[in-house]
């Protein structure tokens, strides 16, 4: 359905809704509509307008009316609901509780993350000058590169000695496994800085050598390979307050993360006292550090998983 479309259906249900308020006391001051006796305020429609995408050419009255309607035809609904009593329903009250548990720990994040302090000028200079592969000598790769799903039996495939890509091309072919070839890029200056420091590696141990890295983006039914030839290397420096900029960014987000994990690992501290365990229940086995990205030769899976590049 287009937005207009979408627009219009909303429409109707505004015309309906006024339908049933006939005779009603008309709401005032920051209550912009009354369901069952239940207040829409101005706060909460907002909130609703701030999720709304209408198309650019539809008056914001109309946006407004549209998403009000929503709101109260998503009231009138949940009162039908409870009045079946499904809000007591036990796989309903498991859903709300996990609903509920994710919004409070969305909001801790975001409670946590707005007490770190903006990064000073000082640190992005310092940044940008322990990163000259991203900043003044930003580096653009252009790479032959091999995409497919990892099979379970990938070590004995016969990949190790493999060492072109038309040689990795053979290899799963001969093995029925499907497989992309394309070219692609990097940017030195959005993707992982370990990841381009391990291809920087490479080139200056064998400018001609095929590597292979992991990763599994959501929705992928197992880790998708990726193995690389880097064909081209052109510089394009990032200087001046742009790069001030984001070097504060990048910073921030780091040290946002940081608070977070040590966040967490103080609160999970705190309460390990307060944690039981049934028999035969217990805590997962603690993971090892994550390290720089694996990269490897075809011969072998890399151990843990890197950022792919944009292709």
């Amino acid at each position: 359905m287009s937005g207009k479309a979408r627009i219009a259906a909303g429409l109707a249900m505004v015309a309906l809704v006024a339908g049933c308020n006939r005779g009603s006391d008309t709401p005032k001051g920051q209550v912009v509509a009354t369901v069952n006796g239940d207040d829409i305020t101005i706060h909460e429609l907002n909130s609703e307008l701030s999720l709304a995408r209408p198309p650019a050419d539809v008056p914001r009255k109309t946006v407004e009316q549209v998403v009000l309607a929503r709101v109260i035809e998503r009231k009138m609904l949940a009162d039908v609901a409870r009045e079946r009593q499904l809000d007591k329903n036990p796989n309903f009250i498991l859903a709300q509780r996990r609903v509920d548990d994710g919004l409070l720990v969305q909001a801790l994040q975001s409670d946590i993350a707005k007490k770190v302090p903006v990064p000073t000028r000082e640190a992005a200079e310092k940044y940008i000058e322990a990163h000259p592969d991203q900043f003044a000598q930003r580096k653009l790769y252009t790479i032959d590169q091999i995409q497919f799903l990892r099979p379970a039996n990938i070590s004995s495939i016969g990949l190790e000695p493999a060492k072109t890509m038309s040689d990795v091309a053979a290899v799963l072919t001969k093995n029925k496994i499907d497989f992309r070839r394309n070219n692609a890029g990097i940017d030195a200056l959005q993707v992982n800085t370990a990841l381009i420091a391990e291809i920087s590696k490479i080139l200056a141990r064998n400018p001609n050598e095929v590597f292979m890295f992991a990763d599994q983006p959501q929705g992928a039914p197992a880790p998708i390979m990726y193995v690389n030839k880097v064909t081209d290397v052109k510089v394009q420096p990032f200087t001046g307050e742009p790069a001030i900029t984001f070097a504060q960014q990048v910073l921030q987000r780091e040290n946002v993360q940081k608070a977070l994990v040590d966040n967490l690992a103080t609160f999970k501290k705190a309460s390990d006292a307060k944690i039981k365990y049934a028999a035969g229940y217990g805590p997962p086995p603690v993971p090892k550090a994550a390290g720089t990205p694996a990269i490897t030769g075809p011969g072998s899976a890399p151990a843990s998983p890197a950022t792919p590049p944009a292709s």
